[in-house]
């Protein structure tokens, strides 16, 4: 909360009395609250908005005395955009490097849940996050991963339980937001009690509040789930399931990302009723780093948003006020700084000053707290160096990936006909079943346990005589066949694989599909084509994130896509997002684990 001398500091700004550090003018000031445009002006004083003053009420108010004036030249001057929900760790970069990516396209705050590098490293992982993103000018709210492992029997490197949650918050006051997407949604419903625990979490945390994931959840179920008091979704994929939830008193998040693009399926929601905006936000959850270089994030929800027909206005609030209004961002007595979603008295400063409301090219300029941070779609800013704290966490994360010794007969199985196989939805998180009458089209798909257990168990003998993996079969390696994605002449090994980012390749031949898990080393992405390696990704930190520059990971990612479309993995399928879903066991409805197949609808493992 501020103090007296900061309030009274501030209405002195306001009042003429002491100048302001920033006053911008000719501004077209994109009013969120009256769904508006207006000609205006507006003050800035310690990062926050002192004053704005509204040409066609306010013409006759003196402009303050300021330090310096920002002319926007009859731009227009809107909030700073707002990412309702996220994992960095997708990216592919550390949070500092993320932070320069989104700054550069408007994004100044991000709700970031840490859930992948718990799910390898456990807390660590969350507090090596915490720490690098303290050296950017992104103001990135950490959630506590509220699940991990994803369910309670998966193979994941981590098991965080309430009484770590509670144990982390105590030793960090004040560093957890929130209690990020409860994905067990069967705990919930089932009244499981460790399930509710962590939920009870929440109260130790910033904001108190608990992010949902509850893809197709409906009826009595979505009723006990909402009555938990979890806040938002963010895994409808229809206007129905979307407004179902949203009239349970849930907000919506329309997800576009670079696996999942729902925002085109879930506009009509908005279009249909546009008073359904303000319970509605955008969000990536998980973004490439070509992407977030390329073509943004939330700007880039804001531009497909104008294109599908909701008014510009509307689709900024969107992506500023409606997301600050679901984490509580935009009132009450707390610190100015933390209030945030608008251009209005009393908030942060983070503005962006636009050229054209369609958000067609990146902000002209971004304005983090008051500072200039980014000029057209170049990050401007200030990184500050790594910390001692932070070398010192960066290196718990490091050498995560142990892998069993695997013959390259492992890869090698038969087809039984009219067997299920995962059927993959381009664009989509979710998958289908199909039981195809014959292999024509389908893919071999395997997962291989990478945090020692294998390892553990053929030291215990467990494979006998038969070939190096053999025992592990059905226990720490899973096997199946995959429809829809349609590498050739090849194989994709990755170490990320949600949630549990155990080793998941998928590949046509053995062979290629041996070769691949053979060098993915420490972590990363690796193509192989006629046994040789014809693009690789490393990704070092928790097999999850690169340890350089953005631009260098976002060009490597390129150069990895373009090999993965010569092998035949055409748009809208992505050779690295369309993989890295297979394995997530909390999305219907067929997935890959280390114990084989698994029907997240049944919760059963299929043969």
């Amino acid at each position: 909360m501020a103090g007296t001398a900061e309030c009274a500091n501030m209405i002195d700004a306001v009042e003429g009395r002491v100048p302001v550090d920033t006053l911008f003018v000719n501004a077209q000031l994109v009013d969120v609250y009256g769904v508006r445009v207006v000609p205006g002006r507006v003050a800035v004083k310690d990062g926050v908005i002192t004053s704005v003053l509204f040409d066609d009420r306010d013409a006759d108010v003196p402009s303050p005395a300021a330090t310096h004036v920002v002319d926007c030249a009859g731009r227009y001057l809107a909030p700073g955009f707002i990412d309702g929900h996220l994992h960095i760790e997708s990216s592919n970069v550390r949070p500092a490097e993320y932070a320069r990516m989104m700054l550069a396209h408007g994004t100044t705050t991000a709700i970031a849940d840490a859930h992948e590098i718990a799910n390898v490293c456990g807390l660590d992982g969350l507090s090596f996050m915490i720490e690098d993103a303290r050296r950017a000018p992104l103001d990135i709210k950490f959630m506590m991963p509220s699940c991990v492992p994803a369910l309670p029997d998966e193979q994941a490197g981590a098991s965080v339980s309430a009484e770590d949650m509670r144990a982390f918050m105590d030793e960090h006051p004040g560093e957890v937001f929130g209690l990020g997407e409860m994905m067990n949604y069967p705990g919930v419903i089932a009244a499981d009690t460790e399930t509710l625990s962590r939920i009870a979490m929440a109260s130790h945390t910033v904001s108190g509040q608990v992010d949902g994931h509850a893809p197709l959840v409906a009826g009595a179920d979505l009723n006990a789930y909402a009555a938990c008091g979890i806040i938002a979704d963010h895994e409808c994929t229809n206007p129905a399931e979307a407004l179902d939830k949203l009239s349970r008193g849930m907000y919506i998040m329309l997800r576009e990302g670079t696996c999942s693009h729902d925002l085109e399926a879930l506009s009509p929601l908005v279009l249909e009723d546009p008073r359904r905006a303000r319970r509605c936000c955008f969000a990536t959850d998980d973004r490439a780093p070509s992407d977030a270089i390329a073509i943004g994030a939330i700007d880039n929800a804001c531009r497909l948003a104008v294109r599908q027909g909701i008014d510009p206005v509307v689709a900024i609030s969107m992506g500023t006020l409606s997301t600050a209004e679901c984490f509580g961002f935009d009132h009450g007595a707390s610190d100015p700084r933390e209030r945030r979603g608008a251009v209005a008295p009393g908030k942060r400063a983070d503005m962006l000053v636009l050229d054209d409301l369609s958000c067609a090219r990146p902000p002209h300029q971004v304005f983090a707290a008051g500072k200039l941070v980014a000029q057209d779609g170049v990050f401007t800013g200030t990184i500050a160096p790594e910390t001692e704290q932070v070398r010192a966490l960066e290196k718990r994360l490091r050498g995560s990936v142990q892998l069993p010794q695997l013959a390259p007969d492992i890869f090698d199985y038969p087809f039984e006909p009219g067997s299920a196989v995962i059927d993959v939805v381009p664009g989509n998180a979710i998958t289908g079943v199909a039981h195809p009458a014959s292999a024509d089209g389908l893919r071999r798909i395997m997962l291989i346990e990478r945090y020692g257990r294998g390892v553990a168990a053929q030291h215990a003998g467990a494979d006998g005589d038969g070939p190096a993996g053999a025992g592990l079969v059905g226990k720490h390696i899973g096997r199946g066949w995959v429809r829809g994605f349609t590498i050739e002449g090849g194989a994709i090994a990755s170490t990320i694989g949600h949630d549990s980012h155990n080793v998941c390749v998928v590949g046509d031949n053995p062979r290629d599909m041996h070769e691949a898990v053979k060098h993915v080393g420490q972590g990363g992405f690796v193509l192989v084509r006629d046994g040789v390696v014809c693009a690789k990704l490393d990704l070092p930190l928790g097999g999850l994130m690169s340890d350089r520059p953005c631009e260098e990971v976002a060009r490597e990612h390129d150069a990895f896509v373009r090999a993965g479309r010569d092998a035949g993995i055409k748009p809208p399928l992505d050779p690295i997002m369309g993989m890295i879903f297979l394995p997530l066991p909390v999305i219907p409805a067929l997935r890959i684990r280390p114990e084989g197949l698994f029907d997240v609808t049944t919760f059963e493992y299929v043969s």
